[in-house]
C-alpha cells in the first residue's frame, strides 16, 4: 500500500491479503508454490512462483528463480550477491507481473524484470532490470 502524500510505503500484510509467511531466521529452498501471497522475512532459495504479492523484508533474502504474480515489494535483497562485492548474481532472476517497490533498504543484485518499477532514495539495483511487456500492450497488426 502506499501512502502518495508522504511518498512513503506502507506495508500492512493483513490488509494487502498476504496468507503465507517465512520467519526471519528461517532457510528454505527447493521449488515452491505459494498462493495468497508472501510476506519473506527469512531466507527462501531456489525456484517458484507467488501467487499474490510478495514482500521481501529488511534482513530477508529470495535467492533463485521466481515469479510474483502481483505486486513486489523489496525492502531486503534480491540476490546473492552483496551491496559491498559489487557484484551481479546471475542464477537470480525475479519476474513481476505487477509493480516492483523497492524501498531505502532494498537491494538488487539479482535481474529484476517487472510491469512497472518505483524506486525510493537510498534503493540499489545492481543487477539488470528489464521492463515486462505482456502480450497486451504488444500493437496488433490487422492483414489488409
Amino acid at each position: 500500500m502506499l501512502d502518495k502524500t508522504q511518498d512513503t510505503l506502507v506495508i500492512d500484510p493483513v490488509k494487502m491479503n498476504i496468507v503465507n509467511r517465512i520467519a526471519a531466521d528461517t532457510v528454505l529452498a527447493g521449488d515452491f508454490l505459494f498462493k495468497g501471497g508472501l510476506l519473506l522475512q527469512g531466507t527462501l532459495q531456489g525456484v517458484g512462483e507467488i501467487a499474490g504479492r510478495l514482500v521481501v523484508w529488511h534482513d530477508a533474502r529470495l535467492i533463485g528463480r521466481f515469479r510474483v504474480l502481483g505486486d513486489l515489494y523489496l525492502l531486503g535483497q534480491l540476490g546473492e550477491a552483496t551491496e559491498t562485492d559489487d557484484e551481479v548474481d546471475d542464477q537470480t532472476e525475479i519476474e513481476c507481473q505487477g509493480t516492483a517497490y523497492v524501498a531505502s533498504t532494498g537491494v538488487s543484485t539479482g535481474t529484476l524484470i517487472a510491469a512497472k518499477l518505483r524506486m525510493y532514495d537510498g534503493a540499489v539495483l545492481q543487477g539488470p532490470f528489464r521492463t515486462l511487456r505482456n502480450a497486451q500492450s504488444l500493437p496488433v497488426l490487422h492483414g489488409g
